[in-house]
């Protein structure tokens, strides 16, 4: 329970950084929002398709 927890306080201290990130420079973030998708963004698909294939053989 400490884990998710502590991985939970985490995750919104990062999202309130990007969300005052964008406030403070939205274009710069904008730019930064692309690259990661273009970079990402491929990998996050496969990484989709790997994960649903299997769980639909067993149903």
């Amino acid at each position: 329970m400490s884990f998710l927890k502590g991985f939970l306080t985490n995750l919104l201290f990062i999202v309130a950084i990007g969300v005052v990130l964008f406030i403070v420079a939205p274009d710069m973030m904008k730019q930064v929002f692309q690259l990661y998708g273009g970079l990402f963004g491929p990998v996050l698909v496969m990484v989709l398709i790997f994960v649903a294939a299997p769980a639909q053989k067993k149903s």
